[in-house]
C-alpha cells in the first residue's frame, strides 16, 4: 500500500522535507548567532517553526502573513536598498509548501474551481514573459537602474500576490478559519487605531511607545495601504448583515467604524487612498443592504464629505499632485507606447526613465498604468479580466446568500466592497501591486491583505463545501 493512501500520511513527505531542511539549517543558524544581530536569528528560528506548523495548517500561514504585515518591523537585508519583509517570507513559504504538496504528494496541479483561476494564471504568466521580453527587447541605450535583482524581486512580488489569493481560495475551507481571519484583522485594526489616534491626540505614554517602536525592536504599526478600507468594510458588513452579532459587539463596531472614518477622512483628508476607497466600499455594502440606504449614504458622502474636501484640501491637492500625476502619465506613455504588447518587464520602465529623461522621471502612483508599463497590454487585460470575474462572481454569491443574516452573507458583502475599493485604490496608488522604486518589496506587507481577503470569499462559493459551511454556521 502506498504511503500516501491514508489521510494521516498525506503530508508525511512534506513534514519530513521541512524537518530535514531545518536540521541542515541549524549549523547556519549557529553561525549567524555569532555574526548576525540577535533579531535576525530570532526571526530565522520563528520562521522555521512556522514552516513546520504550516505544513499541516496553511491557514496559520495566511493569518501570520496578515499580522506580520501590520506589526513586524524586522526585514531581511539583501545587499541592495531593497529589504525582504517577514510577511513575504511567510507567504512565499506557504505557497511553496502548497506547490510542493501538489507536485510531490498529489503529483498533479489542481485548483478549486473559481472564476478567477484562469485570469490570475494568465497574469502570472504575463509577468514571467514580460521579464524575459523586457530584457530581450530592451533598447540598447538603456542601462540597468540599480541592482539587477531588483527586477527579479519585483517580478516575484507580482507573482506571489495573486498567488496569495489562490492560496486563500484553496485553503480557507472552514468557516471557523474565515471567522478567525476576519476577527484577527479587526483586532489588529483596533490596535492600529489605538496607537495612531493616541499619538495624534498627543497622549504622552502612547507617543513615547510609538517613537520607541519606530526606532527600536521588531515591532511597528503599519497603517498604510487599504487597511482602513478592509477593516471598515468588514465591520460595516457585520453590522448590517450578521444578525448573530450581539448588541455589545454591535456598539463596539459602530465606534470602530466611526474611528476609522475619523482616522482616514478627518485626520488624513489629503491622503485620498485613506478615505476614497473606504467610502466606495461602504457604498457597495449599503447598496447590497438597501437601495434607499445607498442613495441616502451617497448624498451624505457627496454633499457632506465632498463639500468638506472641496473646502479644505481639493485646490491644494490639485496643484500639488493632480497636475504632476498627469505629467507622470504622459512621461510614462513615452516609454510604454513603444512596448505595448508585454511592456518593459517588472520595474523595467524606471531604467528607461533614468537613461532617456532622468529630469522628468516621476512615479505614476497608478497601478493600472504601472501594470500596463511593466506587463503590457496582455498583463493589463488579464488583470482587468480578473477584476471583472472577481466582482461579478462575488456579486452572484452575495445574491445567493441574501437574507441569511449570518457571517457568510456579511463576508460576501465585505469582500465585494473591498474588491471595489481595491479597484478604486489602484487609480490612486500602487497599493495592490507595489512598484519597486516607490514602495519597494516591503509594499508586500499590506498589499497582500487585499489579495487574501479577495480570495477568502471563494471558500463560501465551493458547492461541495456548502453543506459543511451551513452546518458550521448553524452550530
Amino acid at each position: 500500500m502506498s504511503a500516501f493512501s491514508s489521510e494521516g500520511n498525506k503530508f508525511l513527505w512534506i513534514r519530513v522535507a521541512v524537518c530535514v531542511a531545518i536540521i541542515f539549517a541549524l549549523p547556519v543558524v549557529g553561525f549567524l548567532a555569532t555574526k548576525a544581530p540577535p533579531e535576525f536569528v530570532l526571526a530565522a528560528i520563528l520562521a522555521s517553526l512556522g514552516l513546520v506548523a504550516m505544513a499541516k495548517y496553511v491557514e496559520l500561514g495566511l493569518i501570520a502573513v496578515v499580522v506580520s504585515g501590520i506589526f513586524v518591523r524586522f526585514r531581511i537585508p539583501t545587499g541592495t536598498s531593497a529589504e525582504i519583509p517577514v510577511s513575504l517570507l511567510i507567504g512565499g513559504g506557504a505557497i511553496a509548501l502548497w506547490l510542493l504538496r501538489m507536485f510531490v504528494v498529489e503529483k498533479r496541479f489542481t485548483l478549486r474551481p473559481t472564476p478567477v483561476n484562469y485570469p490570475l494564471l494568465v497574469f502570472i504568466a504575463a509577468v514571467v514573459v514580460s521579464w524575459v521580453w523586457g530584457r530581450v527587447f530592451r533598447d540598447p541605450l538603456v542601462h540597468e537602474l540599480g541592482h539587477p535583482l531588483v527586477s527579479v524581486a519585483a517580478g516575484v512580488v507580482m507573482v506571489l500576490l495573486p498567488g496569495s489569493l489562490l492560496l486563500a481560495a484553496n485553503h480557507l475551507r472552514s468557516i471557523r478559519w474565515l471567522k478567525a481571519l476576519v476577527w484577527v484583522l479587526l483586532g489588529a485594526g483596533a490596535v492600529v487605531l489605538f496607537v495612531d489616534l493616541g499619538y495624534f491626540w498627543e497622549i504622552g505614554p502612547i507617543q513615547a511607545a510609538h517613537t520607541f517602536l519606530r526606532t527600536n525592536g521588531l515591532v511597528h504599526i503599519n497603517s498604510h495601504g487599504l487597511l482602513s478600507t478592509w477593516c471598515t468594510a468588514l465591520a460595516v458588513a457585520l453590522l448590517l448583515f450578521d444578525r448573530q452579532v450581539s448588541w455589545i459587539v454591535r456598539a463596539l463596531l459602530v465606534a470602530y467604524v466611526g474611528a476609522w472614518v475619523y482616522w482616514g477622512f478627518y485626520i488624513r483628508i489629503t491622503w485620498l487612498s485613506g478615505w476614497v476607497p473606504l467610502f466606495a466600499a461602504v457604498a457597495v455594502i449599503a447598496f447590497l443592504r438597501s437601495k434607499r440606504l445607498c442613495i441616502v449614504l451617497f448624498l451624505v458622502l457627496a454633499i457632506g464629505g465632498g463639500g468638506y474636501y472641496w473646502r479644505t484640501a481639493y485646490h491644494g491637492e490639485l496643484e500639488e499632485s493632480g497636475r504632476s500625476r498627469w505629467a507622470a502619465y504622459q512621461t510614462n506613455w513615452r516609454v510604454t507606447g513603444q512596448h505595448i504588447l508585454f511592456g518593459t518587464g517588472p520595474a523595467g520602465y524606471a531604467s528607461y526613465y533614468m537613461s532617456y529623461f532622468p529630469d522628468e522621471a516621476m512615479a505614476t502612483h497608478n497601478n493600472y498604468i504601472d501594470v500596463f508599463a511593466q506587463t503590457g497590454l496582455v498583463g493589463l487585460a488579464a488583470l482587468m479580466w480578473f477584476f471583472g470575474a472577481q466582482a461579478w462572481g462575488n456579486y452572484r454569491l452575495a445574491r445567493e446568500l441574501r437574507r441569511q443574516g449570518d457571517f457568510a452573507e456579511a463576508l460576501s458583502a465585505a469582500a465585494l466592497a473591498g474588491t471595489v475599493g481595491s479597484m478604486v485604490a489602484m487609480a490612486l496608488g500602487d497599493w495592490l501591486l507595489p512598484f519597486a522604486y516607490t514602495q519597494s518589496i516591503i509594499g508586500f506587507d499590506l498589499a497582500v491583505l487585499n489579495w487574501i481577503f479577495m480570495g477568502s470569499i471563494w471558500a463560501l462559493s465551493n458547492q461541495g463545501n456548502r453543506s459543511q459551511i451551513e452546518d458550521a454556521l448553524s452550530n
